[in-house]
């Protein structure tokens, strides 16, 4: 008797798997047309702070919500990453505290992202800075504005 309800339990679960992987493809696989251009303004010439605009765009065009543009007059937003990353010495290693200015096209002002992670690993800093955009483009989208 037990290897009978076994069976049904384990035709169950295989229906289930072929059908998230069925349906994985077809997500992972959506265009990013028509999603929000976001730009990022830069001028520096800071090596860590050029990583940290790196790994920004790469979490933008990772996020499945935003994608990465290039001229600032098509762009949703605009994310400015000033030129001065403040570095201190932790028992950890080095941390870096980040800002990222989020504004409109026009230069109006949305949301900022002032976070702090460490110097090798810019990761999280750079998601909550995605997170915030995110964030500015859905209040724009309510706002009306």
């Amino acid at each position: 008797m037990r290897q009978l309800r076994r069976i049904p339990a384990l035709a169950v679960l295989a229906a289930l798997a072929g059908a998230c992987f069925a349906a994985g493809p077809a997500i992972a696989a959506a265009p990013s047309q028509g999603l929000p251009t976001v730009c990022l303004d830069v001028q520096t010439g800071d090596k860590l702070i050029e990583a940290f605009a790196d790994r920004v765009r790469q979490t933008i065009a990772a996020s499945g919500a935003l994608s990465v543009g290039s001229d600032p007059e098509a762009c949703k937003l605009q994310l400015h990453i000033p030129g001065n990353l403040l570095r201190f010495q932790t028992a950890g290693g080095v941390m870096v505290s980040t800002v990222v200015i989020v504004t409109s096209p026009a230069g109006r002002y949305l949301s900022t992202s002032i976070t702090a992670c460490r110097a090798n690993d810019l990761e999280p800093c750079a998601v909550r800075a995605v997170a915030a955009a995110k964030l500015a483009l859905l209040m724009m989208t309510n706002d009306g504005a």
